[in-house]
Order: structure tokens, then C-alpha cells, then sequence
């Protein structure tokens, strides 16, 4: 009896042979990545843009606190989470945006996103705050 258990549990312990199967013939067609749009402007452009007095509305999107260590003067304070639901607070579509954070990062995502809701010349500060002061912005503390 203990060898006919024991006969039962290696064929159930054995591997199961499967038949190989024929790949598909079908080619595999893997599209081509998505190029990162150019969307970004550094503070020498932004700093072209001011001395040849070109109009465009410039939009600090960080968060309170960190506006407490100053903003660009004259900017729009636009808290980043609060855009989607203030987007009529925005000039019209076919003004040139500058948006800026403190780093470059989310002002990328958030320009990005403007421009596939229309505002096909928003631009991403990529030095953030510092590419702004180095293009002449003043910066203003809050009192």
C-alpha cells in the first residue's frame, strides 16, 4: 500500500510535457516612442524675450509655503493643482505663457498639459525661479 502512494505522488510530482507551439507569423509592430515635445526656454531666451520687450504672461505655479521665499514680480501665482480649475483666470490661448516653478519639473507637466488644452505657445521655465531672476525679474516677498 505505502508504494502505491508513493507511485501516485511522483506521477502527480512529474512534469507535464507540453508540445512546443509555432510562433505567430504575425510581425510585431512596436511604434515608435513618442518624441518629448519642445516646450521648454531657458533663462537667456527668457532674458531675449524681455529686452525685446515681447509680450507674454509669466506663471509661478509652486505651492504657498514656497512662495514665502519670494516670486517674480509681476508674475501669475497659480498654485499647480489649482490650474485645471482656474483656467479662465488665464490670458487667452494665443498669449505666449512662461510657467515657472522652482526647479523646472512640474512647470513642464503643467506647460505640457496647457498646450493640449490649446496654449500652443506656453513655455516651461527650465531653471525655474533662479532662470527667472537671472532673465532681470525682481523678486517680491510676500509681507
Amino acid at each position: 500500500m505505502f508504494r502505491r502512494i508513493i507511485g501516485r505522488l511522483r506521477k502527480r510530482s512529474e512534469p507535464k510535457v507540453v508540445s512546443p507551439v509555432a510562433p505567430d507569423p504575425t510581425p510585431v509592430v512596436i511604434p515608435d516612442e513618442e518624441p518629448e515635445p519642445d516646450i521648454e526656454v531657458d533663462a537667456e531666451q527668457l532674458k531675449t524675450w524681455v529686452s525685446e520687450k515681447q509680450d507674454f504672461v509669466l506663471i509661478d505655479i509652486r505651492e504657498p509655503h514656497e512662495l514665502q521665499s519670494g516670486y517674480a514680480d509681476g508674475a501669475l501665482l497659480l498654485r499647480m493643482n489649482d490650474i485645471p480649475n482656474r483656467l479662465d483666470e488665464l490670458p487667452p490661448s494665443s498669449t505666449r505663457l512662461v510657467v515657472y516653478c522652482a526647479a523646472g519639473m512640474r512647470s513642464y507637466g503643467v506647460t505640457h498639459w496647457l498646450r493640449e488644452q490649446g496654449w500652443t505657445d506656453a513655455w516651461s521655465l527650465s531653471s525655474g525661479l533662479h532662470g527667472a531672476v537671472e532673465a532681470g525679474f525682481e523678486i517680491v516677498r510676500p509681507e
